[in-house]
């Protein structure tokens, strides 16, 4: 008996460090996120080690998402939470928060992450901010997620974060950060090499949420469907918006799914131009899935109804 009991002890100790050397050091970081843009990051980023979801849909708008218990308890064993930063999410996630009794994702924790940290922040207000002026965003507009190199600041960020908490993996989400950047500069040739032939155009936008996109392609923003962020059109600035673009021969409006397809298609109509639909978060639209695919299916329809062969309607 004392002999078998030797053998068993011997056959222990040579099997549990191998078991130990390949257990995960971390066997699956939950990650939530606002928006789905920043829960797609964090898949390429954290790829087998990580799980992530995002408590705004892709065709929702992000500014208003309903504070209910079932957000709040989706994400009360979340090891990360990454905000999209800037006030966009002020409306409702100061109370989802909270309402998850998660101590590691609260503001100021380790788990939180402000994704808007490093981005070069556009359309800052200068002077006091009043509400007279619709919703404006005081810290600058939050929508960067719409310029691809944004997407980049946010990967090589969450690379950072995954690895202090999860240092054993650190290797992985650098690889996986540097894959992703290299993808996305692939990408942005393909893009502006599409959107080339409209550098200088104008668009109308129903919000004032294109502005990172204006940016990057070289696209000039002629006005928006609101009078006023966040403020509904009215039928006088529908007209005196439409004689303008008559006027200036501008001739596509972009709109996204949560907002008025109907405005959005009147004010086309009297232009003479067309509106199209499109996706600005991933999920938005189908076969936006991805922040990849998303972008593929936003240039696309972009540069289509610019070239006068989008199916949007007049």
């Amino acid at each position: 008996m004392e002999d078998s009991m030797k053998a068993l002890i011997r056959w222990m100790l040579v099997l549990i460090p191998g078991l130990l050397a390949t257990a995960p050091a971390y066997a699956d970081l939950k990650v939530a996120t606002s928006l789905t843009d920043l829960a797609s990051v964090a898949r390429f980023v954290g790829g087998k080690h990580v799980s992530a979801q995002s408590l705004c849909r892709g065709y929702e708008d992000p500014h208003f998402v309903p504070a209910k218990p079932s957000l709040m308890k989706a994400i009360q064993h979340a090891n990360v939470f990454v905000s999209v930063g800037l006030e966009l999410d002020a409306g409702w996630l100061p109370l989802v928060l909270p309402g998850s009794r998660n101590s590691k994702i609260q503001p100021g924790t380790s788990g939180f992450v402000d994704a808007s940290e490093g981005i070069d922040v556009l359309e800052k207000p200068v002077g006091t901010v009043s509400r007279a002026e619709g919703d404006i965003h005081p810290l600058g507009n939050p929508h960067y997620y719409v310029d691809p190199k944004s997407l980049e600041v946010v990967a090589d960020k969450l690379a950072e974060v995954f690895s202090r908490l999860d240092p054993a993996n650190a290797a992985d989400y650098a690889a996986n950060a540097k894959a992703f950047d290299e993808r996305m500069e692939t990408s942005l040739a393909k893009w502006e090499k599409q959107m080339a032939p409209y550098k200088g155009a104008s668009i109308v936008t129903y919000h004032t949420n294109f502005a990172y996109f204006a940016n990057r392609f070289g696209l000039k923003l002629f006005g928006n469907v609101e009078p006023k962020p966040g403020i509904p059109p009215t039928p006088r600035h529908i007209a005196e918006l439409a004689d303008a673009m008559k006027k200036a021969g501008v001739k596509v409006v972009a709109y996204q799914p949560y907002y008025s397809a109907a405005a959005s298609r009147q004010l086309a109509s009297k232009a003479g131009g067309v509106a199209v639909e499109i996706a600005t978060e991933a999920g938005g639209l189908p076969g936006t899935d991805d922040v990849f695919s998303k972008f593929d299916v936003l240039v696309s329809s972009v540069a289509g109804a610019l070239s006068g062969k989008s199916g949007g309607a007049q």
